[in-house]
C-alpha cells in the first residue's frame, strides 16, 4: 500500500485535495495524503507505522505523523541557502565548543509519540548522537535519532499555520529538544524558543546579535550573518578563526621558546616545568620573552624576567 500511496502522490499537483471522502479513517484511500499537521491530526490516528514505512521515509521528504505520510514540502532555493549558512556557522560553532555538530534537512528523528519529523536543521551534541541514534528495529542496519535533537531549526514560511508550527514544537519539546529556531528568511528576523517557556519567543532581527549560552557559551552572532550572501569563509567561522590564531600563535612562541632555551643553557639546566610554566602566557609576553632570552647572560637572569 504505502508504494501506491508514493505512486499516488507522484501524479497529484499536491498533496491532499477537497475529494477527501467522509472523513473517517475507512474511507480514506491511497489517492490522497493530509497536507499537513493540522489536517493529519484532524483526520484521526492513520494507519502507518515507521516500521511499515521506513524505505520511503528514505527515499522521498515525507514525515510521519499521527499515522500519515505528510509530503515535506521542498524548500525555495533561497531558504535552502540560508538553511545551509546557519548549518555551516552551527555546526563550526558547536564544534569548537566541543558541544557537537549540525545536520542538515531529511535527518529522521523519531518523536515519542511515534511521529517521524525531520528538522531542516539541527544541532546535535555529541553524547545525544552516540546514545540515542540506534537501530530503527531489530536486526536493522539503518538507525534513527531517538528523540529529538537538542537544537533544532525550521524555516517558517507564509504558508505555515500557526497552530501547525505550534504543534510541531511541541513534538520537538516533548521529545528532548530544548532550543527551537524559527527562522523566517523573508523578514530576516528569528524567533528562538526555549524549553522553559515553549510558547513564548524571543524575537531577533537583522541587526541584533544572537546568542546561545545553554550549549555554546561565550558564542554570538549578528542575526544579519545568517542571511548574507556574500560571508568569506573565514566570517562563516566567525569569532572561532581568531581564537585558532591564536591559539596557533601562542602554541608556536613556546615551542620557540623551549628550542631556544635548550640550545643557550643545555637541557639538563632547564627547569623540569618549564613548559607548564609558559602555559599561561599571552602571546605578546611570550614575544616579549623570545626577545630577552637573547640578550639573558645566564639562565637565571632569563627566568627572573618571567612575568608575575
Amino acid at each position: 500500500m504505502a508504494s501506491e500511496i508514493l505512486s499516488t502522490k507522484k501524479g497529484s499537483e499536491h498533496n491532499g485535495s477537497s475529494n477527501h471522502g467522509n472523513g473517517t479513517n475507512g474511507n480514506r484511500t491511497s489517492q490522497h495524503w493530509p497536507l499537513d499537521f493540522e489536517e493529519a491530526y484532524s483526520w484521526g490516528p492513520g494507519p502507518y507505522t515507521a516500521a511499515k514505512v521506513w524505505a520511503l521515509l528514505d527515499e522521498e521528504p515525507l514525515e510521519l505523523i499521527n499515522g500519515w505520510l505528510v509530503w515535506k514540502a521542498m524548500t525555495e532555493p533561497e531558504e535552502r541557502r540560508v538553511a545551509g549558512i546557519i548549518q555551516e556557522i552551527l555546526s563550526l560553532a558547536a564544534r569548537f565548543a566541543h558541544f557537537g555538530q549540525a545536520y542538515p534537512d531529511m535527518l529522521d528523528c523519531k518523536m515519542v509519540n511515534g511521529n517521524i519529523l525531520k528538522p531542516d536543521v539541527c544541532v546535535i551534541s555529541t553524547k545525544r548522537f552516540e546514545t540515542q541514534v540506534i537501530p530503527r528495529g531489530f536486526g536493522s542496519e539503518s538507525t534513527v535519532l531517538k528523540g529529538s535533537p537538542e537544537w533544532v531549526i525550521e524555516n517558517r514560511s507564509p504558508s505555515n499555520r500557526r497552530s501547525q508550527e505550534d504543534r510541531k514544537r511541541k513534538n520537538y519539546f516533548d521529545s528532548g529538544a530544548e532550543i527551537i529556531w524559527d527562522v523566517y528568511h523573508e523578514e530576516r528576523k528569528i524567533w528562538v524558543y526555549e524549553v522553559e517557556n515553549p510558547k513564548e519567543a524571543l524575537e531577533y532581527g537583522e541587526e541584533d546579535e544572537i546568542s546561545c549560552e545553554r550549549f555554546l557559551p561565550g558564542w554570538k552572532r549578528k542575526v544579519a550573518d545568517f542571511f548574507a550572501k556574500d560571508l568569506t569563509a573565514e566570517e562563516i567561522v566567525g569569532e572561532a578563526a581568531g581564537k585558532w590564531r591564536a591559539e596557533t600563535q601562542t602554541e608556536t612562541l613556546r615551542s620557540v621558546l623551549l628550542l631556544q632555551a635548550r640550545l643557550k643553557f643545555g637541557e639538563a639546566a632547564l627547569p623540569a616545568n618549564l613548559g607548564e610554566k609558559l602555559q599561561p602566557y599571552t602571546a605578546a609576553q611570550l614575544t616579549g620573552l623570545v626577545a630577552s632570552i637573547t640578550t639573558a647572560p645566564a639562565l637565571e637572569d632569563w627566568l627572573s624576567g618571567f612575568p608575575e
